[in-house]
């Protein structure tokens, strides 16, 4: 790309964006041009309709324009945050594919890989998101190559975890278009510590260095990949190469667990994301988080969460309306 025109960036705020993600996507941008003395890149925000678009804060952004007016862009990243498949339409679908048929650049901060994902647009592609929300990617994907990590640059693709890895992906794109220099610059601009590299781990657990450490990493991973059937104890050291007494010790003195109470912490956890991100019924939830029926899955939720599955969504989508959709919960008489 030449550097005479600057490059235009589109960020498609779907409902429930995260702001926090945003922000310092935008801002990247803003330092590249101030220190460069340049303007490499221009940026817009669009909505659907044009109109402003509230963020899962409650924050309002205002939209430069809609989708249907957005004019020219090289660029489009997609950020979306909570129930990231109640939001996408078939306009905004054609409008992704339109632009993919054109050559630009498609990227997605957090959940926005759900939109790219139904439209097709990554399809033979390698992508992330928040680590949360990649069980539920995987189940409604799963033909998508998904891995956990800062975030992931394949080809005409850009992906992140959300967060401050939307920083990360932002300066990763302004070393390749303007150099590592700028892209340096523009990090201390942020007093961010260092610029990470995309296949950085999401989350960090104690000291990485020592033996012990990489054993309870492995453990874990193994767990969290065998949701569905949950492992014996046998069967998890094995897969770890470890003795199941070894299992026991590492885990009882690193989580002050046993490892299969852990196991279950873990589908639990998986199950209440779930329940969170997706609009699976709550059947294919337990059966998807290793639990023989929904008895036992309502049983083992409400000892860990003190509320039902049932409860637990029905609570948050309630909270949705009151704060999306205040008209609405009004109406049904969540207000009452």
């Amino acid at each position: 790309m030449g550097n005479d025109a600057p490059e235009t960036i589109g960020f498609l705020l779907l409902a429930e964006y995260p702001i926090y993600a945003l922000i310092p996507a935008i801002e990247a941008l803003r330092i590249a041009n101030q220190n460069s003395g340049r303007q490499h890149f221009s940026w817009r925000m669009i909505s659907h309709d044009g109109r402003p678009v509230r963020s899962c804060g409650g924050m309002s952004m205002a939209a430069d324009a809609s989708i249907a007016d957005s004019g020219v862009l090289q660029t489009v990243i997609v950020c979306a945050g909570n129930q990231p498949t109640q939001h996408i339409t078939k306009p905004i679908l054609s409008w992704l594919r339109r632009l993919g048929r054109h050559g630009a650049t498609l990227g997605a901060i957090d959940t926005g890989a759900f939109t790219l994902a139904a439209a097709g647009l990554l399809d033979g592609y390698r992508v992330t998101l928040h680590w949360e929300a990649i069980p539920v990617f995987r189940e409604r994907y799963p033909e998508i190559d998904v891995i956990e990590q800062l975030f992931l640059v394949d080809r005409n693709r850009l992906t992140c975890a959300g967060g401050i890895a939307a920083l990360d992906m932002m300066l990763h794109l302004i070393a390749q278009r303007h150099g590592y220099a700028l892209a340096q610059v523009v990090a201390n601009g942020f007093v961010h510590e260092r610029m990470r590299r995309d296949n950085e781990a999401q989350r960090r657990m104690m000291d990485p260095s020592d033996t012990a450490t990489h054993e309870l990493l492995s453990i874990i991973r193994t767990m969290e990949d065998n949701l569905d059937q949950p492992l014996s104890p046998a069967e998890l050291a094995s897969a770890c190469r470890l003795s199941v007494r070894r299992l026991e010790r590492i885990v009882r003195r690193r989580l002050d667990d046993s490892p299969m109470r852990y196991y279950l912490k873990l589908r639990l956890q998986a199950a209440r994301n779930l329940l969170f991100y997706s609009e699976l019924p709550v059947n294919e939830i337990a059966g998807a988080c290793g639990f023989s029926s929904v008895a036992v899955f309502d049983r083992a939720f409400r000892t860990q969460f003190a509320q039902s599955p049932s409860s637990y969504r029905k609570a948050f989508s309630g909270e949705r309306l009151r704060r999306f959709r205040p008209d609405v919960s009004r109406d049904i008489g969540l207000d009452g």
